[in-house]
């Protein structure tokens, strides 16, 4: 009984063992196919697909209002998964779910933003921007009306750009570390917050130090509420131009979910 179980196992194992040959064998192809050129790629193609592909590039044209040049360069980045689908019985009109006429319009569609396309420092600029133009905006309000915040060496220009600018960093990276992806539980890392906040009241500190000796005091004049509530505009104006050159979408009061 032991013997014949024994036999069992090695059977088992045996066919264990060739489902994972066969399957490292089918993804080593699959990476040939990936390492195929177009031409290459082309003759690989069923009728079907060959068929598909034809039709999908004369909609190009047509649709994108593109040469048969152009559109035979945006086909050719398809061909590779096409032909690995193409291997494991997925024809081009169950691998891409549409007809040639619709794969065409999808493909010219312009392509959505998210927000794991936005690198860190564009939302990091962002985010002092935007704190920027509040902290002196609020403070140049609070000038109008108190004459005698002058006498508030903190209050210079360079102090309160400073305190917006590393605060809007902060709030980024606050963001990043406590929002979760799309579809996923995050866990708040306690230690980067608190390490992270510490990090920040020490740069505030040392810059705020170094503004105070009197040396420096002429790069960080208090302006006057008028002027301040100038340059808020400014920043403001300046993220406008900004979020509008890079399309960047959400901000750091209403983070974008990504999805990594």
């Amino acid at each position: 009984m032991a013997e014949k179980k024994t036999e069992e196992e090695v059977k088992i194992d045996t066919n264990k063992q060739e489902k994972l040959k066969e399957k490292v064998e089918s993804q080593n192809k699959d990476d040939e196919v990936k390492e195929m050129n177009p031409e290459q790629l082309r003759k690989q193609l069923s009728n079907k697909n060959s068929d598909y592909i034809y039709r999908l590039q004369k909609e190009l044209e047509t649709q994108g209002k593109m040469s048969a040049e152009d559109a035979d360069k945006r086909v050719d980045d398809l061909l590779a998964d096409l032909v690995v689908a193409q291997r494991h019985g997925q024809p081009a009109s169950t691998f891409y779910g549409m007809a040639p006429k619709l794969k065409a319009a999808d493909m010219l569609k312009p392509k959505k933003k998210t927000a794991a396309d936005i690198p860190f420092w564009q939302y990091a600029v962002d985010s002092a921007l935007l704190y920027i133009a509040l902290f002196v905006g609020i403070f140049g309000v609070i000038a109008l009306f108190t004459p005698n915040s002058k006498n508030n060496s903190q209050m210079g220009i360079l102090s309160l750009v400073l305190v917006g600018g590393v605060m809007g960093v902060f709030m980024t990276k606050y963001n990043e570390w406590v929002l979760p992806s799309a579809g996923k539980n995050r866990k708040i890392p306690w230690s980067k917050l608190i390490w992270g906040f510490i990090l920040m009241l020490v740069i505030l500190f040392a810059c705020f130090w170094v503004l105070a000796i009197p040396a420096l005091r002429i790069i960080n004049p208090v302006l006057s509420g008028v002027a301040n509530i100038i340059i808020a505009a400014a920043a403001y104006g300046i993220r406008w131009v900004f979020r509008r050159h890079f399309q960047i979408i959400g901000s750091v009061f209403n983070p974008a979910t990504t999805n990594k």
